[in-house]
């Protein structure tokens, strides 16, 4: 089997409740999804080469074909774990839409799965062997998708699947923009899930800061109905990390 990847390194987890863990990245091509503030733009189409780091936290990369096959995924893994790597982050694009080729990866590492949440059919080939869920909740000012309804939906349901059986959590993009309304749909389908799933608030990495205050209030909106609600920046966009 194989599939479309944009790169393969290693490097720290910059994102989330495990920030700072060191991780080898593979991040597949292909998102369904369009949302404004993204930061890995060249990953969202299919493309004819695939990037592979030539040796643990250089940054220095050689070329190979597109698409990957799993063996040579494989080799590319192995040859990047470190002593202090301990997970494999599946990343994009959207990881989900290669659940079939994820499914036969078949590998000892730990997954690690940052997705967009939009695909529930897809998530549930693949939820008994992912260890670690970063779900992504979009909102309607990110323009994520024509239907946000439906994506919101899709999205709901992908995080209530995963949480069956792997450490899950939630991350929300906030823009100087985001308002209490605008959280409102996300927050009451986190908490009909479980009000104990880590809701993550990461202000959008661009010159337009959004306002401590602002954060502020929208913790506590959140926390009046889930039990931990976090604000977490992109930490490896201030290492200057890939």
């Amino acid at each position: 089997m194989q599939a479309y990847i944009e790169e393969v390194f290693n490097s720290i987890q910059g994102e989330g409740i495990h920030a700072g863990t060191r991780q080898v990245f593979v991040r597949f091509q292909q998102c369904q999804l369009h949302c404004l503030y993204c930061d890995t733009p060249r990953s969202r189409t299919v493309t004819g080469s695939c990037r592979i780091e030539k040796k643990s936290g250089t940054g220095e990369f050689h070329t190979i074909k597109n698409p990957v096959s799993r063996d040579l995924l494989i080799k590319a893994i192995e040859e990047l774990w470190s002593p202090s790597t301990k997970h494999i982050s599946l990343t994009g694009g959207e990881p989900l839409i290669h659940a079939d080729f994820i499914r036969e990866m078949d590998i000892e590492h730990p997954l690690y799965l940052e997705t967009n949440s939009g695909l529930p059919d897809e998530a549930r080939k693949i939820k008994d062997i992912i260890a670690i869920a970063s779900c992504d909740i979009k909102l309607p000012e990110h323009n994520p998708a024509c239907h946000y309804e439906e994506l919101l939906k899709n999205e709901l349901e992908t995080i209530a699947i995963l949480n069956e059986s792997a450490e899950t959590f939630v991350k929300i993009v906030i823009l100087p923009e985001t308002t209490k309304s605008s959280l409102t749909s996300a927050i009451n389908g986190i908490a009909s899930i479980d009000p104990c799933i880590p809701l993550i608030l990461q202000p959008v990495t661009s010159v337009n800061r959004v306002p401590a205050a602002r954060l502020f209030e929208l913790m506590d909106f959140a926390a009046e109905k889930l039990k931990d609600v976090r604000v977490i920046p992109q930490t490896h966009k201030m290492l200057g990390l890939l």
